[in-house]
């Protein structure tokens, strides 16, 4: 008898099913509720990080323009530009001194000799959030301006990868080409009725630059904002002289410089070095394409014009550098006037801070 009490008294209770089942449940409650937490601080980070890339861009132009008196030339396309963009010549104001070094500007960006140029990754291009950050691009289409030290031809970096053939590293911050006609006709932010409907002063009905002014277009440019009634900071097509801080007379800090785009809205033209591959405008809604080239990831290589508006992951819109070197997070649901509005230097319009 004495011997059953002292084996009941040294037998240790353990956990029933139900206790070991309650606790699992517990656990996997805190985990459900610290997990978008944890999401929210890594997004968190990654926006920081992407705003801090677009402050050192937007400061890089500051420093140019002190230096040269006015913002970057865009580039432009043969006989008498190089196709050379508006970001190779801020290199040195983001500590690239060598790789700027190294660009014969008086040459065309398809030379042989610029291909370690081509193939060079910068950091403070890419945003964390795109999914092809830092990738290096075998098939980039490219201005197609002859080189001269090779007797006026260029040959491609690697002919069998399809597209142009050429390397290409993609950038995620464009300059702003304003809110000028984004070249496609059929689509309603960009076509006839863009300027009564969605306040785009620069839409029109063809794209032509010698296009005839109308009441719903006054000043009408050509593709991407392009031609004399260019209306933002960057004219790719390179018809346009350089603007200064005085061509701003909507204000610098009503006039959005950069913006964010995906690499996978845009087409294979999309390279950091080239005058076609870093413009973009407000034209188009902001994230408004992002759904279609997630869809369709095909979409934006036969519609170049796709990645011409600006775009991000991060949660509700996209961060835009203005021409004052400030950083602001522009929501998806601003209205497009207003967004048009801070596209255009000069296109008279009062915007209220509380606006966007």
């Amino acid at each position: 008898m004495l011997h059953r009490r002292a084996s009941t008294v040294g037998r240790v209770r353990g956990f029933t099913l139900i206790e070991l089942l309650v606790v699992i449940a517990i656990i996997a409650v805190l985990i459900a509720l610290l997990l978008p937490a944890v999401q929210a601080a890594r997004e968190a980070a990654r926006r920081i990080q992407c705003t801090n890339n677009m402050k050192q861009i937007v400061l890089a132009l500051h420093n140019y323009n002190d230096r040269a008196g006015s913002l970057p030339y865009a580039g432009g396309f043969a006989p008498q530009h190089k196709g050379w963009g508006w970001l190779p010549m801020v290199l040195t104001g983001l500590e690239q001194n060598n790789l700027y070094n190294s660009i014969n500007f008086e040459d065309s960006e398809e030379c042989t000799g610029m291909v370690t140029v081509r193939r060079t990754v910068v950091n403070a291009f890419f945003c964390p959030d795109d999914p092809n950050a830092m990738k290096l691009f075998l098939d980039r289409t490219v201005p197609g301006v002859p080189c001269f030290a090779q007797g006026g031809t260029n040959t491609p970096d690697n002919p069998t990868a399809g597209g142009g053939g050429f390397y290409g590293m993609a950038c995620n911050y464009t300059g702003s080409f304003g809110d000028g006609y984004n070249n496609h006709p059929g689509l309603q932010y960009d076509t006839a009725g863009a300027g009564i409907n969605y306040g785009c002063g620069g839409c029109n009905a063809s794209g032509s630059a010698n296009e005839t002014p109308t009441a719903d277009c006054p000043t009408p440019t050509g593709a991407y904002g392009s031609g004399p009634n260019h209306r933002g900071l960057f004219d790719y097509q390179g018809r346009s002289p350089a603007v200064t801080f005085a061509d701003i007379t909507d204000g610098l800090s009503n006039t959005i410089a950069l913006g964010e785009v995906l690499s996978f809205t845009r087409s294979q033209s999309a390279v950091w070095f080239t005058n076609t591959g870093n413009t973009g405008g407000t034209s188009l809604p902001i994230n408004w394409i992002n759904g279609i080239c997630r869809a369709n990831p095909a979409y934006p290589l036969a519609n170049s014009w796709s990645g011409r508006g600006f775009s991000s992951l991060h949660p509700g819109g996209v961060n835009v550098g203005l021409a004052d070197g400030s950083i602001r997070f522009v929501k998806e649901t601003i209205n497009q006037r207003t967004f048009n509005a801070l596209g255009s230097r000069k296109g008279g319009n009062i915007i209220s801070a509380d606006s966007y």
